[in-house]
């Protein structure tokens, strides 16, 4: 899958939950809340998805710090939706389809090391076109995270084939 940087082409913006210190975001979710909040005053016509549940270790929901952070940068509320349920890339999809129904494809949000593997879940299992903004990885995580979304490709492997196999 070749790198597609978004340029506005789609109405919505899903925007992927990532570790919440207390109730603030890590490094690499304020990555993400930055190029998000950059793209919204870009293109004042898309509007956001925050997604994102809370972990035992979080203090907040990563979808409502997601949809905080971008209301401080400037972005309307009412540009703003919150699923605040999701635990996986996966779910972000699932939990945040009913906001974007109807829609062809959607920018995706994520750091650089996930937007690949983001693209290619909206693709096999919600056959959407999509395009991305690819948020930097602080160095200080960014040889766990590779290692990890290798792992996580496996698991997507193991899913999907369940998935496309049910009964």
């Amino acid at each position: 899958m070749r790198r597609h940087q978004a340029n506005g082409t789609y109405r919505y913006v899903l925007i992927l939950g990532a570790k919440v210190n207390g109730i603030h975001p890590s490094p690499a979710l304020r990555h993400r809340i930055d190029v998000a909040a950059t793209y919204a005053h870009q293109h004042p016509h898309v509007m956001f998805i925050a997604s994102g549940g809370q972990g035992p270790d979080e203090g907040m929901a990563e979808a409502r710090v997601i949809a905080r952070e971008l209301m401080t940068c400037g972005v309307a509320p009412e540009r703003i939706h919150v699923e605040a349920d999701s635990t996986s890339t996966i779910e972000n999809f699932l939990y945040s389809r009913d906001i974007w129904a109807g829609e062809t494809g959607l920018t995706i949000v994520t750091n650089d090391f996930h937007v690949r593997r983001a693209r290619l879940v909206g693709r096999l299992y919600f056959g959407l076109e999509t395009d991305a903004l690819y948020a930097p990885t602080p160095n200080a995580v960014r040889v766990k995270y590779i290692i990890r979304e290798q792992l996580a490709y496996i698991k997507l492997f193991i899913h999907y084939m369940r998935w496309k196999w049910r009964p």
